[in-house]
């Protein structure tokens, strides 16, 4: 569970640094925040509600951080990062004998890892 009390202050405090740092045009953090939202929100709807109102805010925070550009690459890592560990586990998960499913995957900890790489890719 990823709770708003950090993310919707989280987005606010990045935003609000941007504004003051200066150091990139405020477009990009804006548009990171509304993009990754945006984008997040579509791929709750698609899955009908298996990723989460935390993942979409989560995304937004991130977006505000940092911008659009280096976001929507944290966006797509995150999914190839969880598709690497979901492979296995379904095939382990189809290959044994003991009948149990994985039903939910979170995806708070490959966005979270998304986000490292790629600031320590790209700062």
């Amino acid at each position: 569970m990823i709770y708003d009390w950090v993310t919707l202050p989280g987005t606010v405090v990045f935003l609000v640094f941007h504004l003051i740092a200066k150091d990139i045009s405020m477009l990009e953090p804006l548009a990171g925040a509304a993009g990754l939202g945006v984008i997040a929100l579509l791929v709750a709807v698609v899955s009908k509600g298996q990723f989460g109102g935390g993942d979409i805010k989560l995304f937004m925070m991130i977006g505000a951080c940092l911008g659009w550009s280096i976001g929507i690459w944290v966006f797509m890592l995150t999914f190839l990062a969880a598709a690497f560990i979901a492979w296995p586990i379904l095939l382990l998960q189809k290959l044994s004998p003991q009948k149990r499913k994985v039903k939910e995957l979170p995806m708070a900890p490959f966005i979270a890892f998304s986000s490292i790489l790629m600031v320590a890719l790209a700062y």
